[in-house]
């Protein structure tokens, strides 16, 4: 299968192991996807014999499991063409643990934006063009000073020499979170323009960050190998995305509902 491909003589056991991972990890999902699709779901009883931290979770537990072959397959297809020399061989597995890493924070950035867009456009079909159009320069001016206090805000704290720097970005980063929450939970037009603009420039970046990334890691390595391992990371985020996060939404959504039940 790898004969008529172009392949770099330095990455082809890695390639291998990459291509013979990737059919060993969907197999996995295949099986476990199989056995979470048949087992019934269990009725939400008022009243459960046990806490619920303590509640059997077989889909993070697989999930665990696939995220550790994962990793260990991207260490053995960086450290196979090292040649020999155990201290490469080492050093090529520690960046194939930085591969996975990098991979699964841009994984979740990504679902996170899929979530993200999901809801923005269920809000976009519930409004009118005309009254987001109407609304645009409100939005435009109130992203210009949120900007602006933004900045001035951070020239003010990085003038007081007593607060330390790890207290100045913690506020910063605090204020900048309840901004966001607060946008966000915003019903207004305005509000909801100045979403479509910020998920749009959040996007955009994100798009750019990866596709520089690719195209780094493709140049230092080959197409083939990087394309193998990605497969297998996106088994893991689509896995995590049907079942893990579903499932913990239910089961923070089932905590809700009982501790509300207890206060009435």
């Amino acid at each position: 299968m790898l004969a008529g491909l172009s392949i770099p003589a330095r990455f082809v056991r890695g390639t291998v192991i990459a291509e013979l991972g990737l059919f060993f990890v969907g197999a996995y999902y295949l099986k476990v996807w199989r056995r979470l699709g048949r087992s019934p779901q269990p009725p939400v009883a008022p009243g459960p014999p046990f806490p619920p931290e303590e509640l059997p979770w077989p889909e993070l537990r697989f999930l665990q499991v696939g995220i550790s072959v994962s990793v260990v397959l991207f260490m053995l297809a960086a450290a196979a063409d090292g040649g020999g020399d155990w201290v490469t061989a080492l050093s090529r597995s520690l960046m194939g643990v930085c591969a996975a890493l990098c991979f699964a924070m841009f994984a979740a950035g990504f679902i996170s934006l899929f979530y993200l867009w999901k809801e923005l456009v269920l809000q976009l079909r519930k409004a009118s063009i005309r009254s987001l159009l109407l609304f645009f320069p409100i939005a435009i001016c109130w992203l210009l000073i949120g900007l602006a206090a933004m900045v001035f805000l951070g020239k003010i704290l990085g003038n007081i020499p007593m607060v330390p720097e790890g207290a100045k970005r913690e506020a910063l980063w605090t204020l900048l979170g309840i901004t966001f929450y607060g946008l966000w939970a915003g019903r207004s037009h305005a509000a909801l323009v100045l979403r479509v603009i910020l998920m749009v420039l959040f996007s955009s970046i994100m798009v750019v960050a990866v596709g520089f990334a690719y195209w780094w890691i493709v140049a230092q390595t080959t197409l083939l190998l990087v394309a193998f391992l990605s497969a297998i990371g996106a088994l893991n985020a689509a896995f995590y995305s049907r079942w893990v996060r579903a499932r913990a939404l239910r089961n923070n959504w089932t905590d809700v509902t009982q501790a509300d039940d207890g206060a009435v």
